[in-house]
């Protein structure tokens, strides 16, 4: 530490650096603790990333080569991907300073999903009498319509064999296709459907709030809290090798001491927020043109008519997710350093005689090898109350 603090700096009301002084007069090592975001200001953890490209890339392979043999995984995919998204959407009531929790940025891939369901199983029954909307609506609404009351929409029942009459037409019964099969087309239809409308009303809300959030007049003061069990007990302030001075504050959780640094972090991912989701939601909807139009198109042996944009654009950014999330593992804060001055209340304090109070001041060690791993070594002697020094340089630094 290279600060040099004048005697009668002030610490925090009621402490001013020369009552420091003493304090190291001894050496004593403590055992390691850590640094850690405050719940809320955390980028989605590298691992569990990582989980979600083990099972989105083999996904994004079946609906490339099979995507008959996925929809179900497909499905599944989306709705944990909906219901994560909302309960992060009400649990940090997308604050800004909550960007790394809430920011939907990986919905592209559950989008694209869908919406290759939504439109080939409607390209499939499009060679009914009415089209395939119709076909898919009418096996619905057969489902709840009682037996003797179904209406003769060109619809097959499963039945014995036979001739089956098609508006008026005599269809040869291996030409249909079960009706069990027809209404469970109809159902996965709908409920992608529902699924696709959801996640790009989700999009378009995330990219609302990251954009409203980089437009408050005090975006650029935003803070973030980072919690360590050093800062607890009688802490009362940190000083970085920079000199700043950081207050300790409680945490939200866990009763630990935490300190507010400045949310350089928070402010670049509300913009690549707002950046990628714009991307996000153009080229989803130059998948639907190339789902709708490129039919029976191929590429190298590829089949077009697939959601490409997304699948790749949604692996990648699952990609960066997790290099972003190893390195800050391995990172301190923007704001801290190695090492940091921590100054303490005194334990005990006699109001009759001032000189008997003991004041500690800890010096914590961050070690970058160790991600967020900390030695502290705690200076300890019995606190001087009675007038500062003259000369700051007897005022040791850390």
């Amino acid at each position: 530490m290279n600060c040099l603090l004048s005697p009668n700096s002030t610490i925090i009301t009621g402490a001013a650096a020369w009552q420091f002084a003493a304090s190291f007069a001894e050496d004593i090592e403590c055992t390691s603790t850590y640094l850690r975001p405050d719940p809320g200001g955390a980028l989605i953890p590298w691992l569990y990333a990582i989980f979600l490209l083990l099972f989105h890339l083999p996904a994004c392979i079946i609906r490339a080569l099979r995507w008959e043999s996925g929809q179900y995984l497909a499905l599944s995919l989306a709705l944990l991907s909906v219901v994560l998204c909302i309960q992060s959407y009400t649990s940090t009531h997308l604050a800004p300073a909550n960007i790394l929790v809430w920011m939907p940025l990986t919905l592209m891939l559950d989008v694209g999903a869908m919406l290759q369901m939504v439109v080939l199983i409607i390209e499939k029954y499009d060679g009914r009498p009415g089209g395939g909307i119709r076909t898919l609506g009418g096996a619905i609404k057969n489902f709840f319509t009682p037996r003797g009351e179904i209406p003769d929409d060109g619809i097959a029942l499963a039945g014995p064999p036979g001739p089956v009459v098609q508006g008026g037409a005599v269809a040869h019964p291996g030409l249909q296709d079960p009706a069990a099969q027809v209404l469970t087309h109809a159902i996965v239809c709908l409920a992608a459907s529902a699924l696709f409308l959801t996640l790009v009303i989700l999009q378009a809300y995330g990219l609302y709030a990251a954009a409203h959030g980089l437009g408050e007049a005090n975006i650029s003061h935003l803070t973030a809290k980072w919690c360590s069990p050093s800062f607890r007990d009688f802490a009362i302030a940190i000083r970085t090798g920079n000199c700043d001075t950081f207050y300790i504050a409680d945490s939200s959780s866990n009763g630990i001491g935490c300190i507010e640094l400045p949310a350089q972090q928070q402010l670049h991912w509300l913009t690549s927020t707002v950046a990628v989701l714009a991307v996000s939601l153009v080229i989803q909807a130059i998948d639907m043109v190339l789902i709708r139009f490129a039919r029976g198109r191929t590429c190298r042996g590829a089949d077009m008519q697939r959601p490409w944009f997304t699948m790749v654009a949604g692996v990648l950014t699952l990609v960066i997710l997790i290099t972003f999330g190893i390195f800050n593992a391995a990172r301190l804060p923007a704001g801290s350093s190695d090492p940091l001055v921590l100054s303490n209340r005194p334990r005990y304090d006699d109001p009759d005689n001032l000189g008997g109070a003991e004041v500690w001041l800890s010096t914590v060690s961050l070690d970058p090898a160790a991600p967020r791993l900390a030695r502290a070594h705690i200076q300890t002697a019995s606190g001087s109350w009675a007038s500062p020094p003259s000369d700051p340089r007897e005022i040791p630094q850390a």
